[in-house]
């Protein structure tokens, strides 16, 4: 009986407080707006679709009443308007939102306005490369298809180097005659793969999908296996795309940047200041799978152009920010790196607020023995250990010089403790460009931007294991290493999170995946976990040790069956994507071992305690859970709620009751 109360009392104890608006974009009163912006209202709660045509009137000043287009996001958690029409150059707009139906209730009625750009403002492609490189000439390289002028790759040392194929691209910082390539080479600098481009291109790389991706003139592409052209990346909203990054993230989804050049007066600013000056803010973009504008965040509305110390804010351009990286940090959020600033900031992806700021003149966190800290640096990325990584340029270090760094950082009490650097002997000096990757061995694979050797591979302990360098005067932006074999790409479905109504998942949660022999008594070969996405279901796997051969794919999850692919396994090749989807037919599982929920075949869940059978067991482990309060991440939670109440024990009842249990060759 005490039981059974506590399983109530779980179950009416929940918070249903109203909704709240928690994320607009365009913020309140923001100025320099895009005029070919979209309106983004984000929730606390998920929204209900059937009113939206009825929610949003949009209204400018000069434009009039304006209609559009509106769409929940697959997560229901933002409403997306996008006007059919342009607003007009230097007007207000307001905003009505009406009362939005959510699963929380009604959210309250909510008005706010934004003023849009004086003008579009041109970007230069040749000045930003100018700005970039500090050359004081461009020029363009003409495309030859029939040439095959590839540069000249020196290997100065070879020292047992991690595996993997390396990648980048070749462009010079002066009048240096160059034919411009994308790359991919071994160890010895022996070119396997070459596409010759226009100009240059750049962040050439490998995303965790498989697809190889990098940027050329105006936008990034994306190539498959093969090196087709597949797919390709640009803003949204009227934005250009800016060639410093692009991450592609499990679910589909884009996130890239934008340098925005708009007319400020100067002289309002700083004393001196010029009244015509172009001031170039940044512009962060998340893009659904459908190319969508579902997130923006712009520094105009976070930052101060004063932010720029080292920049001479007298001039007639300035650059103030000059963002070059984007992280999706393992909490969701992201880290973007402000150059100009000396700043990482990490933002907060539900919000678009700040959640703290590192290094620049609004540094939060104290550097107790690093007491420099990092200057005009690239490349931020939070690796395995939790702990940061980034290029740290050093343009006003003194002396000045470069070097790869490693920070523990605690976010808390804000410290930023050096845990590891790397600086060649004597020292080298990047003024632009650069990037650091953590290899799985813990190797670190430095790009040294616009130096030679532009390419370095060093131990924990900072002995050099590989060393490459193109020809004087010729660079590469970054440098990237697949250590991958191969990459499965799996969709995924797990019963006591689906949600029938919306077909979604409840959470994002992890599932690993073993590759096994496909003869007795089948061996584990090689590992992988992966985030499956509760919208799309996928889980990208990368493997790293397994060769190329026929394999049957085993999926664990904490509380869910264990799960094998169909009889006879799958064959993997080295550098290959293998696509598996094993929510569109039972037959994909071996022997059939799915239950249909919705339109999804899903894992069936309940084997709490991972025995390979849904039983009392399990059953008795998620009633001692009920009855000891149990709330958060835990096996027993079936439904992916933080709860265990009597939900959890309905759906592990319903398949102990069917004697549900693990089929395996």
């Amino acid at each position: 009986m005490k039981k059974i109360i506590a399983a109530l009392f779980i179950l009416f104890s929940f918070n249903y407080s109203s909704a709240d608006i928690i994320y607009t974009h365009p913020v309140r009163n923001a100025e320099r707006v895009s005029i070919n912006n979209n309106i983004i209202i984000g929730l606390d709660v998920l929204a209900e679709g059937s009113e939206l045509n009825h929610l949003i009137k949009v209204k400018g000043s000069l434009s009039g009443r304006h209609e559009g287009k509106f769409f929940l996001t697959k997560d229901k958690r933002k409403i997306i308007f996008t006007p059919v029409r342009p607003f007009a150059f230097n007007e207000k707009v307001e905003v009505s939102i009406g009362r939005i139906k959510t699963s929380a209730g009604y959210e309250r009625n909510l008005n706010f306005s934004f003023y849009t750009e004086t003008r579009k403002t041109i970007r230069d492609n040749k000045m930003i490369y100018l700005n970039e490189t500090g050359n004081t000439s461009f020029k363009e390289s003409e495309q030859r298809l029939d040439s095959l002028n590839l540069p000249v790759i020196t290997v100065s040392i070879l020292n047992n180097p991690s595996p993997g194929d390396l990648y980048f691209s070749n462009f010079p910082f002066s009048q240096i005659q160059n034919t411009p390539y994308l790359l991919i080479t071994d160890n010895n600098g022996t070119v396997s793969y070459h596409r010759e481009v226009y100009v240059w291109a750049l962040d050439y790389k490998k995303q965790q999908s498989g697809l190889m991706t990098y940027f050329e003139y105006d936008k990034f592409y994306g190539e498959d296996i093969n090196h087709n052209i597949i797919d390709s990346f640009y803003c949204g909203n009227g934005y250009s795309t800016d060639h410093h990054e692009l991450q592609i993230t499990n679910d589909g989804h884009a996130f890239l940047m934008s340098y925005d050049p708009q007319p400020v007066d100067m002289s309002l600013i700083v004393p001196g200041g010029n009244p015509n000056a172009i001031v170039t803010g940044l512009i962060i973009q998340e893009l659904d799978e459908n190319k969508n504008v579902v997130f923006q965040w712009r520094s105009w509305d976070h930052f101060e152009i004063t932010d720029a110390v080292h920049e001479n804010l007298l001039a007639a351009n300035i650059d103030y920010a000059h963002g070059n990286a984007i992280e999706v940090d393992s909490d969701g959020n992201l880290m973007i790196s402000s150059r100009n600033m000396s700043e990482i900031t990490k933002i907060d992806i539900n919000t678009g607020e700040i959640i703290w700021r590192l290094g620049g003149i609004n540094n939060e966190f104290a550097f107790p023995n690093d007491t420099i800290g990092f200057s005009y640096q690239h490349d931020i990325r939070r690796i395995k250990n939790g702990n940061i990584t980034l290029f740290d340029n050093g343009n006003f270090h003194t002396p000045r010089f470069s070097r790869a760094v490693e920070y523990h950082l605690d976010e808390v009490n804000k410290i930023a403790t050096l845990v590891w650097q790397y600086r060649k002997t004597p020292d080298t000096y990047a003024f632009a460009m650069g990037s650091v990757q953590r290899l799985r061995n813990g190797n670190t694979l430095i790009g040294w931007g616009n130096t030679n050797p532009f390419l370095t591979e060093v131990t924990p302990a900072g002995i050099t294991a590989l060393e490459m360098s193109l020809p004087q005067g010729i660079y590469s932006y970054r440098v990237y290493r697949d250590e991958r074999k191969f990459t499965l790409n799996a969709k995924i479905a797990i019963e006591g999170f689906y949600n029938e109504n919306t077909g979604h998942l409840n959470i994002n949660d992890t599932v690993t995946v073993y590759l096994r022999n496909v003869n007795s008594p089948y061996n584990i070969v090689d590992t992988a976990k992966s985030v499956v996405d509760s919208v799309s279901h996928n889980g990208n796997f990368n493997f790293y040790n397994a060769a190329s051969g026929r394999y049957y794919i085993q999926l664990k999850h904490r509380n869910a069956l264990e799960t094998w692919s169909k009889k006879g396994g799958e064959i993997f090749s080295d550098g290959d994507v293998l696509f598996y989807d094993f929510t569109d037919s039972d037959r994909k599982a071996f022997g059939n071992n799915q239950t249909l929920k919705g339109s999804d075949y899903c894992l069936y869940s309940g084997d709490a305690n991972q025995d390979g059978i849904i039983d009392l067991a399990d059953l008795s482990e998620i009633d001692s859970d009920i009855f000891n309060f149990r709330t958060g991440y835990n096996n027993s939670d079936l439904t992916g709620d933080n709860f265990t109440d009597i939900n959890d024990v309905s759906v592990a009842d319903n398949n102990a009751y069917e004697f549900v249990t693990a089929v395996i060759p």
